[in-house]
């Protein structure tokens, strides 16, 4: 009768954990990655637009992060 009950609780917090792992920050304006920063467990890119716009710095996973390099293309650095 236990095991009954043990099973459905360990497959609801194993869901829940890798639920939680998962961040979405949304995609960031497309343009040339020229810096990447990170603060403490936040990371972010900073992107320019177009060579007159001013630059921008967003929030990203860490995923994205290690996946865009300086002076690659972004969000496509994130889609390949």
């Amino acid at each position: 009768m236990r095991r009954l009950i043990f099973f459905p609780a360990v497959v609801a917090v194993a869901a829940l954990a890798l639920a939680g792992c998962a961040q979405d920050f949304g995609h960031g304006p497309e343009g040339r990655v020229t810096e990447k920063t990170k603060d403490g467990k936040k990371f972010y890119l900073v992107v320019d637009p177009t060579k007159q716009g001013k630059e921008k710095k967003f929030r990203v996973s860490k995923y994205d992060y290690h996946d865009c390099n300086r002076g690659s293309k972004y969000p496509k650095c994130i889609d390949d």
